[in-house]
């Protein structure tokens, strides 16, 4: 796979000339934009959530803390309720 120093070189930024004028920041956030796109082309909404979900287990993962998920399926309508005054 492809890093983000990688997309830093690729032709696509290195021959537009408004990029190659802009701060190096904007060059790096268009070159993780592309590594993004690149990686995301193509994919069914259902690879794409699988996909999202790995990199949030990754991005979890390596600092230690336990992804978890949770279901609010047949817990019924949200109740309404009165509407009250803050202090009264």
């Amino acid at each position: 796979m492809k890093t983000v120093q990688d997309y830093m070189n690729d032709p696509r930024i290195l021959n537009d000339a408004g990029l190659m004028a802009a701060p190096e920041e904007i060059r790096e956030v268009h070159a993780i934009r592309l590594k993004h796109h690149d990686e995301t082309d193509g994919m069914t909404a259902a690879a794409e959530a699988d996909y999202y979900a790995r990199k949030a287990a990754a991005l979890f993962a390596g600092t230690g803390k336990v992804l978890e998920f949770v279901s609010f399926a047949g817990q019924g309508k949200l109740k309404p309720r009165a509407a009250s005054i803050a202090g009264v």
